[in-house]
């Protein structure tokens, strides 16, 4: 049986237990599950060199942003409510979109 696949770009907290409430940039729903990509302030987590972003796409923060390398899949229910202003620059999309594929 195929899954509802629907396109999101959107940002949420993540409030599983691995990732105590950072932020996640949601880019696909696939029935009841997000496909996400972390963010963070660390440059590396758990061993892995994250992705420097040249912007922080939360714009009431100025410290520098990462990005996972590797996309997530979590229920809908491990995440909170949509952050509102946020995004990505313009030399950052080029990024997200590369690790999306």
């Amino acid at each position: 049986m195929k899954k509802n696949r629907e396109t999101k770009n959107e940002f949420r907290k993540n409030n599983s237990k691995d990732a105590k409430g950072h932020p996640a940039y949601i880019y696909m729903k696939e029935g009841d599950e997000y496909l996400f990509l972390g963010l963070t302030h660390s440059p590396i987590t758990k061993g892995v060199t994250n992705i420097k972003l040249d912007r922080n796409p939360n714009p009431s923060d100025l410290r520098p942003a990462y990005v996972r390398p590797r996309s997530g899949r979590a229920h809908k229910s491990q995440f909170g409510a949509r952050l509102k202003g946020w995004y990505f620059g313009k030399s950052d999309k080029q990024k997200i979109s590369k690790l999306k594929k």
